[in-house]
């Protein structure tokens, strides 16, 4: 399978990355147990498949699938995972966590179906991008060429379906991920780079020394107050200065079980 499927905009950035993954860990990831919680129409699954992984591959609407050449079985992200504890040595989430309303619980359920030392991919919009955050103080929205999701669109019915999902009602920057993360004893092991903003670029020339000022004040008071906890100050702050977090236009995140 050589050929990306014309799909979203945001969704073909995690499609190139995970193409370009496959390729690059084919040997690791011969046999490993990978579960595909948002397989969608399969692309991403069938990559997997496509250099010897045992794959499973699950989603909420598990008709859309097209290119995984095994059956998706049905989840509903929402609700207790049908998959045994310490089952995947690799989970992957693609552009869903931000329909999300309970996104501690997929956490949750992820850290529990992964085995120990498993890593767990996650792909989102960027919200903690600077052009992210100046939409935020402009609009209250991801982006400032469109109104966060509202009334009128803010829930989309599934066709011929009384079941649906939410818009990106629920994107959450990448503290708040970390955090969730964390909770559930996910520890964020890589940032992957994304294609980069040219409006993230233009606003770092204008903001990175107050941010990079304001970050360094706050690491070392919070390391002053609570020296115990200093590594987790250190990497919350290198988080809030990353470039591939300041500039990226998706976040894609690669978390290990501790």
């Amino acid at each position: 399978m050589t050929e990306i499927p014309p799909v979203d905009h945001s969704r073909e950035g995690a499609l190139r990355f995970f193409k370009t993954y496959v390729l690059q860990n084919a040997t690791s990831l011969n046999s490993k147990v990978v579960v595909d919680l948002s397989a969608g129409r399969g692309y991403i699954a069938q990559l997997f498949s496509d250099i010897g992984a045992q794959v499973k591959a699950y989603d909420l609407f598990p008709n859309q699938n097209q290119f995984f050449k095994a059956a998706v079985n049905p989840i509903d992200l929402q609700k207790p995972f049908p998959i045994e504890s310490n089952f995947a040595d690799l989970i992957l989430c693609c552009e869903t966590i931000e329909h999300l309303p309970n996104q501690f619980f997929l956490f949750q359920e992820a850290a529990r179906i992964l085995k120990p030392g498993g890593t767990f991919i996650l792909t989102t919009p960027n919200s903690s991008s600077l052009r992210s955050r100046f939409s935020q103080f402009i609009l209250e929205s991801e982006h400032y060429g469109a109104p966060a999701p509202n009334e009128l669109n803010a829930f989309t019915k599934w066709e011929n379906s009384e079941d649906g999902y939410f818009s990106k009602l629920f994107i959450s920057g990448i503290l708040r991920l970390r955090t969730l993360a964390a909770l559930n004893n996910l520890i964020v092991k890589h940032v992957h780079p994304t294609k980069r903003s040219s409006s993230s670029y233009f606003l770092l020339a204008l903001w990175y020394p107050s941010l990079y000022y304001f970050n360094r004040k706050a690491l070392k008071k919070q390391i002053k107050k609570d020296p115990v906890h200093e590594k987790t100050f250190r990497a919350i702050y290198k988080l809030n200065t990353s470039m591939n977090v300041l500039l990226g236009k998706h976040l894609i995140l690669e978390f290990q079980k501790v």
